[in-house]
């Protein structure tokens, strides 16, 4: 399959599963409004980062040894369900141990972080290392498509639900079980697709070396990109009310979902930078896009500006009616992530990982300087205002090294063109010979 054909069944089933994921969490906030939903939000977002520490990033490792078939994808298979059986327990115990003896509550609160817990680390985790290895056999179709249809029978469910009295944990156990399913079933479908099931196989000492070592460097960067991306949470829980968290997460979900297209843009970059004879051809690449989203978001700034507050509570519902501001503000800053995310796989791809990681560090500590100055005074405005100035920090620390290897000028970022939009549709609908 070439180039350009990997690139559109990576666009097109990953965005059929992402529309699916946004359609889910309209159906879900218009049923929990803001302030159940941004409960939610803010308690999946704790989970995250047991579930960042929990898988250690294995799938950063995945990524590199499946895609090069260095270790056995059968082999990663049922280690993956291993990995995730036992951190099933160990998360258990600390939440167990967290809610029941350290806050003392009540039987049935802790009954219900545990299966909030268990399900979301554990699903998320399964979905993450499936992926991966479904992607490694360039099978984008098939992984996207269950948890797309997994989605739609998520939502059919809740609407069902939303007919009958007193449904809040009817919904909120459903949606936690569906993100365990989702994660059981890319399990299952790839050790049947791919015969797992035909022996038992565990990577060795040696591959289990050197999983470990390169997936433990990729977590110290995904966990200061986690707390660079998601600390601004815990400071609007702690000084706004829930209703403002509540839209709030919503405002950063949706901002956050714009970065969809260039995280997948970036999983074909990494590869091409990484072979070392397209470099000059990827970098000018880069610059094309820079002006095609810079384009895309200005759009969005202006539509967002004149119809956002009628949109947002159109779709989700009147209680989210303090989206569009804060919305509307990180939008700049989410053009900087999408044009950084672009950069990360070029640095990647060259070697020069510690670009990324002190770039994520110097937006994290902008970010919370700028929280700690903000958030207190302004609310959730000041939280949007600090997270779109530390992206852009970011940015602006990424292009500074990225122009010592590929050399550009402030011009050629600004230069819109219509060869640029055709650039993007040779790509989007190259046909290439049969194979």
């Amino acid at each position: 399959m070439t180039f350009e054909k990997l690139l559109q069944q990576s666009l097109l089933w990953r965005g059929f599963y992402f529309i699916t994921l946004l359609l889910v969490n309209i159906v879900l906030s218009r049923f929990l409004q803001a302030d159940g939903s941004g409960w939610i939000y803010y308690l999946t977002n704790f989970f995250s980062l047991i579930l960042l520490l929990a898988s250690l990033s294995i799938e950063s490792g995945y990524t590199y040894y499946a895609s090069g078939n260095i270790i056995n994808h059968n082999k990663l298979a049922w280690f993956s369900l291993l990995w995730t059986f036992i951190m099933a327990i160990i998360v258990g115990c600390i939440i167990a141990y967290y809610f029941g003896i350290i806050k003392n509550d009540s039987p049935a609160q802790v009954n219900n972080y545990l299966l909030y817990s268990i399900t979301y680390i554990c699903g998320i985790m399964l979905i993450n290392f499936f992926t991966v290895l479904f992607y490694a056999h360039k099978n984008f179709w098939l992984p996207n498509l269950l948890l797309g249809l997994l989605n739609v029978v998520l939502m059919v469910l809740i609407l069902v639900i939303n007919n009958f009295s007193n449904t809040y944990f009817t919904v909120v156990n459903s949606y936690f079980l569906f993100i365990l399913l989702q994660g059981i079933v890319l399990a299952v479908a790839f050790i049947i697709m791919y015969n797992s099931f035909a022996v038992f196989l565990l990577p060795n000492k040696a591959e289990l070396k050197l999983l470990f070592k390169y997936s433990l460097v990729a977590l110290a960067g995904n966990v200061l990109f986690f707390f660079m991306y998601k600390i601004d949470y815990w400071f609007v829980r702690y000084y706004c009310n829930s209703h403002d968290l509540g839209n709030y997460i919503q405002a950063s979900k949706l901002a956050q979902m714009v970065l969809i297209i260039p995280q997948i843009l970036a999983s074909v970059i990494f590869p091409q930078s990484a072979s070392g004879t397209q470099k000059q051809d990827v970098g000018t690449s880069i610059l094309i896009l820079f002006r095609i989203l810079l384009q895309v978001f200005l759009l969005l700034i202006i539509l967002t500006f004149f119809i956002g507050s009628t949109f947002f509570t159109t779709v989700f519902g009147q209680s989210f009616s303090n989206v569009q501001i804060p919305f509307l503000l990180l939008l700049p800053g989410i053009f900087s992530m999408s044009i950084t995310v672009l950069l990360a796989a070029y640095f990647s791809g060259h070697g020069f990982i510690k670009f990324n990681v002190l770039g994520t560090g110097l937006g994290l500590i902008v970010v919370v300087l700028l929280d700690i100055i903000l958030v207190k005074k302004m609310g959730i405005v000041g939280a949007s205002i600090a997270s779109s100035v530390g992206y852009t920090s970011f940015l602006l620390y990424a292009l500074w090294h990225f122009k010592k290897l590929h050399q550009f000028s402030i011009q050629q970022m600004l230069a819109f063109a219509t060869d640029d939009w055709r650039w993007v549709k040779n790509i989007l609908l190259h046909k290439s010979p049969a194979s």
